[in-house]
């Protein structure tokens, strides 16, 4: 259907159309194709949508921007503060390669067959140079930091990285952090502080 809609735009060299499975394709060679700028767009399937908010995350240095229509409840992660229910590890692996924000908010009832829920439209927009590299113990801190919320950082972060207890203090004392706080309190400038040298 999208060949017979676009063909002339595709014979014209205008529209290059590839079948597949966006979670199976190497973004980074299709990219690299043709000039900058370069964003990633869709109306991304519920069952997918972090996978594909990862893989985005992943070669933000390789785009410069990539807008998704997502569900509202995910918008409202993607753009949450510290310290709010909704923050959590996606809204910091997300901050860290990019600035979110919400473009529009589309109802239940734009849709036929109609849905449960609304969606929103989000915008990311790359930051550079990135706020934090995801390296494994960044990965690491945040999802220790999250796991169990309503722990301290001083008992989610126990055994992070392999480190002792006062090595953790002494960590958290140069980057700024007091371990009774909880995750939800940090930025990810924090985390990158935490975890970085």
């Amino acid at each position: 259907m999208l060949h017979e809609k676009f063909e002339s735009a595709i014979e014209g060299g205008r529209i290059t159309l590839i079948e597949g499975d966006a979670t199976a394709l190497d973004w980074v060679s299709l990219l690299q194709r043709f000039p900058r700028p370069h964003a990633v767009a869709g109306n991304v399937p519920y069952l997918i949508t972090g996978r594909l908010i990862e893989m985005a995350t992943n070669i933000a240095d390789h785009i410069d921007r990539a807008v998704f229509m997502v569900q509202k409840e995910v918008a409202d992660r993607l753009l949450a503060q510290p310290g709010t229910k909704e923050y959590g590890a996606l809204t910091v692996f997300v901050a860290a390669a990019f600035v979110t924000e919400r473009v529009a908010v589309v109802r239940r009832g734009s849709f036929f067959p109609r849905p449960e829920v609304d969606s929103a439209v989000v915008q990311f927009t790359t930051v550079k140079p990135r706020r934090a590299v995801e390296t494994d113990l960044f990965r690491e801190a945040v999802k220790m930091a999250f796991a169990m919320r309503r722990k301290t950082l001083r008992n989610a972060w126990r055994g992070l990285g392999g480190w002792s207890d006062e090595e953790i203090a002494g960590r958290a004392e140069k980057a700024g952090i007091s371990l009774d706080a909880r995750g939800e309190t940090l930025g990810v400038e924090a985390f990158w502080k935490m975890t970085v040298n």
